[in-house]
């Protein structure tokens, strides 16, 4: 652990692919509010994968930078049903990071 990292935090990133930028910076040195930040932006985009972002990529780009190859490609590859199951528990558990984050970047 580091000196930004947070128990809770660590926890709930055990759900978010190891690879993920947003897991990457809980367990690195970034700060809480990078941590949010990250995790505002992979949250709007896995809430919609077409959703169009301030720098031009869509949202499934984004998420393809940041990380989630491997969970798109399995998610693309699973049924319609467990697949939305998936993206909302992710969904979920990135609103949790944020707003643990938040809380912790103004104490």
């Amino acid at each position: 652990m580091n000196s930004y990292s947070h128990p809770i935090l660590i926890e709930l990133s055990q759900q978010l692919p190891e690879t993920s930028t947003t897991y990457k910076y809980i367990h690195g040195p970034e700060s809480f509010s990078q941590i949010a930040n990250q995790a505002k932006e992979d949250f709007l985009c896995l809430s919609d994968l077409e959703a169009k972002l301030d720098d031009g990529l869509l949202g499934r780009e984004h998420l393809l930078q940041s990380g989630y190859e491997v969970w798109l490609k399995a998610m693309d590859e699973d049924e319609e049903e467990n697949a939305n199951d998936e993206r909302i528990r992710l969904i979920g558990f990135l609103k949790l990071i944020i707003e643990l984050a938040e809380e912790l970047a103004e104490e």
